[in-house]
């Protein structure tokens, strides 16, 4: 537990000054099931012990399953405990409107700042949204900040989403959101998770204001097969987000289509309208119809990704509609593998290069893309002329390099030489 020395100057006539070490997170509530093997326990619920919980206090929750659904609004630490070798905390509620939230969620932390939640499985399957609704999510930030680290975020997905009347239900693993009536500045960040079977997002951070760091998980969905627009992480309206060495699988298409395909596809990172500054390195995305999917942005990196598996679009799509611009940002150093399948489709959906920018979709200014490698695609390089490449890698690629904005139809027909 952290400590942090407190000292205390003491009276001219002591001549010097005392220190002590004290418990900087605040008292600790031990939650457990009557009759657990769990030592020292004072509640018999999460709830209860976040209700008589000061600020800083920690909660430790013994091993066992809790349908409780919670709301933290003030800086608490929620982390799963081991006890005789067991580590397995699980909170698994029935879901309902909570105090008429916009999203149901399992753990929703609104209006605070310095919440922790570790060690815990947090499973949303127990819900009956059968529309977009409310909106569901495993753990959903709300005006708030704070860490989510070593949980298990699962079962974010809708009962029918059939019944949603939109193309995008919502379905998150995390949801990080603020109420675009109100200014302020909130930053969560996410490491070392496994978040899995949910609907549309794995993770979401979206508005102004927000800043994310998301790192070293895993994320796993099962792509176009939903019928439904699937994303492993999503950061659009604003939002800044460092996304760093996290492992998301998504899914092929299939038996549809290639048109069906991408109009229900999969995306493993997606940025939209993002702010200025945010980073995405050394992720490995695979199985997925876009593995980056990028549609306005300024000052953004995307460097050191490992990219494969990817059919009915292209490793990497770039597109400048959502902000009007693509501008100063540097595309470097990406490995890219298995794009395809190279035929008519490649050539009429202008799709299937490592990476590929759509030319007349708004400004691209002051861009570079090097040392990036593609093996196996129908490209290895789609860029509009304003944009520098160099220094690309190109193996068993029909096309090395094309300049985009000479085809505004159809690429190249995918005939070999």
């Amino acid at each position: 537990m952290r400590k942090q020395i407190i000292c205390s100057r003491l009276p001219l006539f002591f001549l010097g000054t005392v220190c002590a070490l004290v418990n900087a997170e605040g008292q600790t509530r031990i939650v457990g099931h009557p009759g657990a093997p769990c030592p020292n326990v004072q509640y018999a619920s999460i709830g209860a012990a976040v209700n008589a919980a000061s600020a800083g206090d920690v909660i430790e929750i013994c091993p066992g399953t809790y349908q409780e659904q919670l709301i933290v609004s003030k800086p608490l630490t929620l982390r799963g405990i081991e006890v005789n070798g067991v580590k397995r905390t699980l909170i698994q509620p029935a879901l309902s409107d909570l105090a008429g939230l916009a999203t149901e969620a399992v753990i929703t932390v609104m209006n605070t700042t310095g919440v922790k939640i570790q060690d815990l499985v947090i499973d949303a399957s127990h819900n009956t949204v059968n529309s977009c609704t409310p909106g569901l999510a495993g753990v959903h930030f709300f005006n708030a900040s704070g860490a989510l680290d070593h949980s298990a975020i699962v079962g974010a997905h809708l009962a029918n989403p059939l019944g949603c009347s939109t193309n995008l239900p919502f379905g998150n693993g995390v949801g990080v959101q603020v109420d675009t009536s109100q200014s302020g500045t909130f930053h969560v960040s996410m490491n070392n998770n496994t978040i899995h079977s949910f609907t549309a997002y794995g993770v979401e951070v979206t508005g102004v204001g927000v800043t994310a760091n998301i790192s070293q998980n895993t994320i796993s969905g099962v792509g176009p097969s939903s019928g439904f627009f699937q994303f492993g992480i999503f950061i659009f309206n604003g939002a800044i987000a460092q996304i760093n060495s996290n492992v998301i699988t998504e899914g092929l298409c299939g038996s549809l289509t290639t048109a069906d395909c991408i109009n229900q596809r999969s995306e493993g990172i997606t940025l939209r309208a993002i702010g200025d500054g945010t980073v995405v390195d050394g992720n490995i995305i695979d199985n997925a119809q876009s593995g980056i999917f990028i549609n306005g942005a300024n000052k953004l990196r995307v460097t050191n990704n490992q990219i494969g598996n990817i059919d009915g679009m292209s490793g990497m799509d770039i597109q400048a509609t959502a902000s009007g611009v693509f501008t100063n940002s540097l595309v470097s150093g990406n490995t890219i593998s298995h794009v395809g399948p190279i035929d008519q489709d490649a050539s009429n959906d202008e799709e299937g290069c490592g990476i590929n920018e759509y030319s007349g979709t708004g400004t691209f200014s002051g861009n570079q893309m090097s040392l990036n490698t593609v093996n196996d695609a129908y490209c290895g390089v789609a860029h509009v002329a304003a944009d520098n490449v160099e220094s690309g890698t190109y193996f068993n690629t029909l096309y090395t390099e094309l300049n985009s904005d000479q085809y505004p139809s159809s690429y190249p027909p995918p005939t070999e030489p």
